[in-house]
């Protein structure tokens, strides 16, 4: 199943940054989903922005699950695969063919995704180790977009370690990505689905820029102060 708004397909520069999607998706799915014994679960680090602004309008707690894509050795942007906190790993064979990837770099590829994972656990761990206690039944699994989709399917098959349901829910995605994660999960939400090439996630927004660390550990912060007022 995929639920997209009709009047923001194929359309770009929909959002004005991460937080403005965050707000839309908390309108759009409230009248599309039953968020009852539900959590927002979001992939640092584009997807804190967007979870954080879900999390406080929906009134659910925020939790996280870490992916990371991995990289090409030639790159900082473009992969063939992504590794989970959970231990999945799923390689994009089409890829690794076309390029002939030897099997030591795919090793060494995959062994840098799991270093960077456990150095941003730790760093978040010391804000709160509750973003990683999944209590909840259900999940709102949230990035900031979905360009191929396979950082996001293999969050979903991680997060179904953990929940119940895991239904995906991001501003942006291509048709062929959603298409992709649709039987893998139990429906996906797009404000903002696109069917044309190239397809980029940037698009969908007036700003954009790379989520670091520092940005992320704030708004992780920021979460916390005010759940500790709710």
């Amino acid at each position: 199943m995929i639920v997209y708004e009709k009047s923001l397909f194929n359309k770009i520069h929909v959002f004005k940054n991460r937080f403005h999607a965050g707000k839309f998706l908390s309108d759009f799915i409230q009248s599309n989903l039953n968020l009852e014994n539900s959590s927002v679960l979001a992939i640092p680090a584009g997807g804190i922005p967007v979870g954080y602004e879900m999390a406080k309008n929906l009134r659910l707690k925020l939790k996280l699950i870490l992916v990371s894509k991995i990289l090409f050795p030639w790159t900082t942007e473009a992969g063939f695969g992504a590794v989970s906190m959970h231990g999945v790993v799923k390689l994009n064979e089409d890829a690794v063919d076309y390029f002939g990837l030897k099997d030591e770099v795919i090793k060494r590829q995959i062994e840098e995704c799991r270093t960077k994972i456990e150095r941003r656990k730790e760093l978040i761990k010391k804000i709160s180790g509750e973003f990683f206690n999944y209590e909840e039944k259900n999940a709102i699994l949230v990035d900031d977009g979905l360009a191929s989709g396979f950082t996001m399917l293999v969050a979903i098959e991680s997060a179904k370690k953990f929940f119940k349901k895991v239904f995906v829910v991001v501003p942006t995605a291509s048709l062929k990505a959603a298409e992709l994660i649709q039987v893998k999960c139990d429906g996906v939400f797009c404000a903002n689905l696109r069917d044309f090439y190239p397809y980029a996630v940037a698009d969908a927004y007036k700003e954009w820029h790379d989520v670091g660390d520092e940005e992320m550990l704030e708004l992780l912060k920021e979460y916390l102060r005010w759940e500790d007022t709710e």
